[in-house]
């Protein structure tokens, strides 16, 4: 059976988001038993643990990826791997050691046991991450999702019994690095079973990891720094609070996220080969692949956005209780960002298909420094027509994704011939007016039946029929998408699908 980028696409959405079901689930446990202070630590210190491991790891991730896409040895690219970590590990564990005899980590919130325990989560997942990018090039997509999903549940199992035996953040913490050291163990136990074990690198194969590592030196920290700082300054400058309020609109916002993550990594594989020996046939072929992918991805992801906003109170509420109704607005803006990062993001991987990498670093490079203004701008508490504090964060988010982004577009339609995907525009104007349809059904609904419980449904599914009405106008290929997606979903032929990639 030829390989179907929609349906693998699919198979891995469909783990990525329970293993996100169960994330948010354990996400509302800790909230519930610890409150939003505790919350709001925990997210200060994955931010705080962030920002170290950007110093420390540069891009090699996406090198080894893009070796195993290319066909090379997946033996030695792990051994490669590990060497790399290795070293890397090593000047985490020095750095560390220089930190606690300074003192500088026994003010860390929650104490040093707790930033010790996420800092480990973050390194023990990178070192898993080396074994697990064997499945995603290789589309073993079914074992990929075993070992994440049984990890994910033994977390959801401890964190439970944590919960209910010693209620306290450090044992929480240590949950979150226990969940690291099984995901690597069970992924090269499932690799060992299927003959594929860490072999000495060359040092031909470790110069290649270099050059193609070296422009992420300063892309990855920067934007790993991106990803840990909100968290950081909003607990800095907001309080914990505001953190935790944060911190959950950000795990909604991840969950929306995800549905980039699948297509895109399996897209960034396809790319890195068809790109690996330039010619015009492949070029074409890597057009149609880019766009093609791309307009499902819209077509599935928009929607979901639309839904995500409606519900954002009633997912608050239900999920984490009414203390947390606060972070409905830092949500929402959230959700905006994912729409943005759905039609950016695919056009960065065609960066890294193609080598041109170190085209990203003026661009990166700008976008923080403007990032960082915004976040101080917006962050602290204050009077003014902005959002502040958690959704002024949000709003910062939303800003540096689009902030620049005119100029992929013109770098990628000189490399590849991949411009700006006007389609895009049709996505884009039919989720404004579902959300203008959404809030104008739900007040219409509160001044007629002003006890309904949970108008937002209702609400949200007239929305959402906007939605694909109008999309249905801008866009000719709607249709064809609709009957597509729902092949996607036939069990005979996904039986099938499963069946040849076992």
């Amino acid at each position: 059976m030829p390989r179907s980028l929609g349906r693998a696409s699919l198979v891995l959405l469909g783990s990525t988001w329970t293993q996100s079901a169960l994330g948010l689930l354990i996400s509302v446990m800790i909230a519930r038993g610890l409150g939003p202070t505790a919350v709001g630590t925990l997210a200060l210190n994955l931010g705080l643990a962030g920002l170290v491991m950007a110093a420390l790891l540069p891009g090699f991730a996406q090198a080894h990826l893009k070796k195993l896409a290319e066909g090379q040895d997946a033996g030695r690219c792990i051994g490669a791997m590990l060497v790399i970590q290795g070293v890397l590990t090593a000047l985490l564990v020095v750095a560390g050691l220089l930190a606690g005899r300074a003192g500088v980590i026994a003010d860390a919130p929650g104490g040093s046991a707790v930033f010790f325990a996420i800092l480990g989560t973050q390194a023990a997942g990178r070192v898993a991450d080396v074994f697990l990018k064997v499945f995603l090039a290789r589309e073993w997509l079914i074992a990929h999702g075993a070992v994440l999903l049984a990890t994910r549940v033994t977390r959801l199992a401890v964190t439970a019994l944590v919960l209910a035996v010693a209620p306290s953040l450090p044992w929480v913490a240590a949950t979150f690095l226990l969940e690291g050291v099984v995901s690597g163990l069970a992924a090269a136990f499932v690799l060992a079973a299927a003959g594929i074990r860490p072999r000495a690198p060359s040092r031909a194969l470790l110069a290649d990891y270099w050059r193609y590592a070296r422009p992420f030196l300063i892309t990855t920290p920067i934007a790993l720094v991106q990803d840990s700082i909100d968290r950081v300054l909003v607990g800095r400058w907001a309080g914990l609070t505001a953190a935790g309020y944060y911190h959950v609109a950000r795990g909604l916002w991840e969950v929306l996220s995800s549905v980039m993550v699948p297509p895109g990594m399996l897209m960034f594989t396809r790319l890195s080969s068809l790109y690996a020996t330039r010619t015009d046939p492949g070029d074409r072929a890597a057009r149609e692949t880019f766009f093609h992918g791309l307009d499902r991805l819209l077509f599935v992801s928009t929607p979901l956005a639309l839904a995500f906003w409606a519900l954002a109170p009633v997912g608050l509420e239900l999920l984490y209780g009414p203390a947390f109704l606060p972070a409905t607005t830092s949500a929402r803006i959230l959700v905006l960002a994912a729409f943005a990062m759905n039609v950016m993001n695919p056009y960065g991987y065609l960066f890294l298909a193609l080598n041109e990498t170190a085209r990203l670093i003026p661009i990166n490079v700008a976008r923080f420094v403007a990032y960082l203004v915004v976040l101080a701008l917006l962050v602290p508490p204050g009077g003014g027509w902005l959002p502040r504090e958690d959704a002024g964060a949000a709003l910062a988010r939303l800003f540096v994704v689009v902030f620049l982004s005119a100029i992929y577009f013109r770098q990628t339609r000189a490399l590849a011939g991949i411009g700006f995907y006007r389609p895009a525009l049709a996505y884009a104007l039919s989720l404004v007016i579902g959300l203008v349809v959404f809030h104008a059904t739900e007040a219409l609904l509160h001044a007629a039946l002003p006890a309904a419980p949970l108008i937002e449904v209702p609400a949200a599914v007239v929305a959402i029929a906007g939605y694909l009405a109008c999309l249905d106008q801008f866009h000719a290929a709607t249709r064809a998408h609709v009957v597509r997606t729902a092949a996607l979903f036939s069990p005979r032929q996904m039986r099938a699908y499963l069946r040849s990639r076992s």
